[in-house]
């Protein structure tokens, strides 16, 4: 899809199956149902508008009145919740967190970690937030200014001093439902973080994975644009007041 935007699609959407290897549970499922959409010329705030308009609209399809979402910041929520900055907290400090807040789960994680690599503090942050966070999430609302180092395909930007990702995650009763970029258009970019991951898959014994090509040359030829893909079974899930995806698919 951004292949098609570089070679001016125009917005653009896709309704379909994709596939996650290595995820099965309650919320998770290998082959799973993505509505995925593109919006040259918007910015993140616009599209997180338009993605309230969808959620109002099926809730008044399901006689559901689901309030509009709330939007914090990813290091608000771990200010209120663990009172450090996720952006300047080192990994001793994230860890020491854990095994006061989280002891069962401190052995397990200091076994997967021992090599300490540079996806070392991604890891524990992802962790805290799993267990502190996402679950006290319950109403509808917009997670933003992720780290730097979890920007994947989106653009870097400025938040309160931090160098932060543009990225909105919108979650609902503890479950992410979508996550949405402001588009990196740098290919140059997207190679160097290509090459960071490649060396944390290498210190973990994952295989490479070989970049590709023809998305790095499209990316300088994107429209300026904001992109978001949503998971339609977790959200009917919601909608339908079911704890299972095996219930809706």
């Amino acid at each position: 899809m951004k292949k098609l935007l570089a070679h001016d699609s125009g917005p653009i959407y896709n309704l379909g199956p994709a596939f996650r290897s290595g995820e099965i549970g309650g919320h998770h499922s290998p082959e799973f149902t993505m509505l995925e959409w593109y919006r040259p010329g918007f910015d993140l705030g616009q599209l997180q508008l338009e993605v309230s308009s969808l959620i109002e609209y099926l809730g008044q399809h399901f006689a559901l009145d689901i309030p509009e979402p709330l939007i914090a910041s990813y290091s608000s929520l771990f200010k209120q919740r663990f009172s450090i900055n996720p952006h300047i907290a080192d990994t001793q400090a994230l860890k020491s967190i854990i095994a006061a807040v989280f002891p069962d789960h401190s052995g397990h994680l200091e076994g997967y970690l021992e090599g300490q690599d540079e996806g070392e503090k991604d890891d524990l942050l992802d962790l805290l937030f799993a267990l502190g966070i996402e679950p006290t999430l319950q109403a509808p609302q917009f997670v933003t200014g992720f780290p730097e180092s979890q920007a994947s395909l989106a653009r870097v930007g400025t938040e309160a001093g931090d160098r932060v990702a543009l990225r909105a995650e919108l979650y609902w009763q503890g479950i992410e439902l979508a996550n949405g970029y402001d588009e990196l258009r740098d290919g140059n970019e997207l190679r160097t973080r290509m090459a960071r991951d490649n060396r944390i898959r290498l210190a973990r014994g994952l295989p490479q994975i070989a970049p590709d090509e023809a998305l790095l040359e499209a990316l300088p030829k994107i429209p300026p644009c904001a992109g978001i893909a949503l998971g339609v079974d977790r959200l009917l899930m919601l909608l339908l007041a079911k704890r299972q995806l095996a219930d809706v698919l």
